[in-house]
């Protein structure tokens, strides 16, 4: 019994391995931050790109009036850089006329997202962007 008092209060007081122990106790949080950070960098980062290469895209309409929905959506695809083009699951142009009688161009695109952990069972995620503009008459 004194043996084993004598080895306990030993044992807590030592302080070896002490550190490696702390580490791998923090490093599957931190990584998962990391992660997380990253995959919320890469959808904001596609979102901002369908966002400007659709004002380009709807930019062409307006200034070519003459512009067919393919010159369009092909525009956009064009000004939709640094994101790959293979997650374009959808790019609609259509023109029409509102309420009040004024002609309009409406461009919709979804995107397709791959999660950063492939072994992971994480569902693709869907970006959905939608952009009017009223055109000349």
């Amino acid at each position: 019994m004194i043996r084993s008092a004598k080895f306990l209060r030993r044992l807590k007081s030592d302080q070896t391995g002490a550190l490696g122990f702390e580490f791998a106790i923090a490093m599957p949080v931190l990584v998962t931050i990391m992660l997380g950070i990253l995959q919320f960098a890469m959808v904001l980062h596609a979102s901002g790109a369908m966002r400007n290469a659709m004002g380009e895209g709807l930019r062409l309409a307006k200034v070519n009036p003459d512009a067919t929905a393919t010159e369009v959506t092909d525009e956009t695809k064009d000004e939709f850089v640094g994101v790959a083009h293979s997650g374009i699951q959808s790019l609609v142009f259509t023109r029409g006329t509102a309420a009040n009688g004024a002609d309009y161009g409406r461009l919709v695109m979804q995107y397709e997202l791959t999660p950063l952990l492939p072994f992971a069972p994480i569902p693709p995620i869907v970006i959905n962007e939608e952009k009017q503009i009223y055109l000349q008459t």
